[in-house]
């Protein structure tokens, strides 16, 4: 069996699920990479001579998250011109190394350059894996798809949070980013297997006229507010915005915030894992009701779901209630994230689809890294953990009401843009 790409291009459905599989292997150590430093942070805090404060372990999951920002700038603009598969290679080197150097960091200076550093590899590697498996994925089946790719950064979550209760009481923090060195592993597999996005190759060999009107659209980032595209970006980079505010505030203090309100470690990281756990079923069952149609209000209802569940949190409620509770605020927060990131790439043809989806997960990246120096500010304050909550679930409000107007005109563009590949 086969399936035609956006672009018109006949892909085998056994190469596309290879894509997809391929690409979630590259996920997984992805979402292990962000989430661990999160798993840590009680133990950065606590590791001798280093003198780490929360305001600054605040500091370097922001900073990470500017180095993050910068890559999927650069990425996003780099793979509409060069292709997908060669950023996305370069991409998994650079992050795997710089893990390898944190792991052996002699004191917090060193660990927070790398933390840098490496934050440029996994923002250039997630917006250009995206673009390259929803345009691999069968047109019926892209929410699903990606979902299925997206799920390896959740098991990254989960697998990081495992790693972080049994290797930290006996090896301690540094194996845990020996472990996201092994991500290497991965490249000569890569370079061996993964091919190039077929809607890419399609538009690179378009007829001269509308080559040179793409390779104008994808040279500035002006294209994205011409040709009615302008409402859209703007209302995409809000709704980027309030949901990676609401992921990195949520993996980056989540441990520490469940300490400071009487739990121990151990129980601290067994949140950690229950809230991916959550946003794996929640973005499993948001999926199968996307690829209906439903994208629209699943994606605000799982706002929704993440403002009121993680508004309930604050009242502290009783341990069994709270871990239902933090599923459910995963479900809200890193499962509206994989179905944003589905809606966003949806407004643009394949010709700037990198461009978009990485403009729109830069910008969204100030919010990224707005949630960490929230944490940071909130617990090095003294005040009460519980603030955090409060704050996030104004967040996933405002981030419900932005999605609200994107979705009549995501139906519009994607109707015209399949007559265009009809035409072309």
């Amino acid at each position: 069996m086969s399936h035609p790409s956006p672009a018109g291009v006949v892909v085998p459905t056994s190469r596309g699920g290879l894509v997809i599989g391929i690409c979630a292997a590259m996920i997984l150590f992805d979402g292990y990479d962000l989430i661990v430093f999160g798993n840590v942070i009680p133990s950065l805090i606590a590791e001798p001579g280093w003198q780490v404060t929360p305001a600054i372990a605040g500091r370097i999951a922001s900073l990470t998250l500017v180095g993050m920002l910068i890559g999927a700038l650069v990425a996003g603009t780099l793979s509409d011109r060069l292709g997908r598969r060669s950023v996305v290679i370069i991409s998994l080197a650079w992050f795997s190394l710089t893990m390898a150097a944190c792991a052996v960091a002699p004191d917090p200076r060193v660990f927070e350059i790398a933390r840098i550093i490496g934050g440029l590899g996994l923002g250039a590697l997630f917006p250009t894996v995206t673009a390259l498996v929803i345009e691999v994925a069968p047109e019926r089946r892209k929410a699903l798809a990606y979902s299925f790719t997206l799920f390896g950064y959740l098991a990254g979550g989960i697998v990081a949070g495992i790693l972080a209760l049994a290797l930290i009481p006996t090896l301690g923090w540094r194996s845990l980013f020996w472990a996201g060195a092994l991500p290497i592993l991965l490249v000569p597999v890569a370079m061996k297997f993964l091919p190039e996005s077929p809607a890419w190759l399609a538009a690179k060999s378009a007829p001269a006229s509308l080559k040179a009107s793409r390779k104008s659209a994808m040279s500035s980032i002006s294209a994205l507010f011409k040709d009615g595209f302008a409402r859209n970006t703007i209302l995409a980079w809000g709704v980027q915005f309030c949901s990676l505010l609401l992921v990195f505030g949520m993996v980056n203090w989540l441990p520490t915030i469940m300490i400071s309100m009487g739990y121990n470690l151990q129980s601290a990281l067994f949140f950690a894992v229950t809230l991916n756990v959550g946003a794996a079923v929640g973005s499993l069952i948001g999926a199968r009701l996307a690829d209906k149609g439903l994208t629209k209000k699943v994606t605000a209802v799982l706002f929704i779901v993440g403002c009121l569940s993680v508004a309930a949190l604050s009242f502290g409620p009783p341990t069994a209630v709270m871990f239902a509770l933090v599923a459910l605020a995963g479900a809200g927060t890193l499962g509206t994230q994989i179905l944003v990131n589905v809606f966003v790439s949806s407004i643009y043809p394949a010709h700037m689809r990198g461009t978009g989806l990485g403009w729109a997960l830069g910008i969204g990246r100030l919010g990224a890294i707005v949630g960490p120096l929230i944490g940071g500010a909130i617990l090095g304050a003294g005040m009460p953990a519980q603030w955090n909550f409060y704050i996030f679930a104004l967040v996933a409000a405002l981030g419900m009401l932005l999605v609200l107007p994107i979705a009549v005109q995501v139906r519009a563009n994607n109707a015209t843009n399949n007559v265009d590949a009809v035409r072309s």
